[in-house]
């Protein structure tokens, strides 16, 4: 069992998302096969990490988790504001 800590700042979120692209973006949720149920809002997306990787994910409101693509070498990752999260 991994530890994982997560981070919704939205405002580093929007910046990681504009880093990413529009079409990098597209290209993760199309391998995800998401289809028409793409992410709608801010609100469900947050940074999750382990000592395995850093990823981009949303929750939808049913509670289903996407864990959309690794984020790992992109620059605009939160310092602060990180939470433990036990599962």
């Amino acid at each position: 069992m991994s530890i994982k800590f997560r981070n919704n700042n939205k405002k580093i979120i929007k910046e990681l998302l504009r880093e990413i692209g529009e079409h990098n973006y597209n290209m993760a949720l199309k391998q995800k096969m998401v289809g028409n149920s793409k992410p709608l809002s801010m609100e469900g997306f947050y940074i999750e990490a382990t000592e395995h990787y850093l990823r981009l994910c949303y929750m939808y409101p049913s509670r289903y988790r996407l864990m959309i693509m690794d984020v790992e070498r992109y620059k605009n990752i939160p310092v602060d504001g990180w939470s433990r999260v036990k599962e």
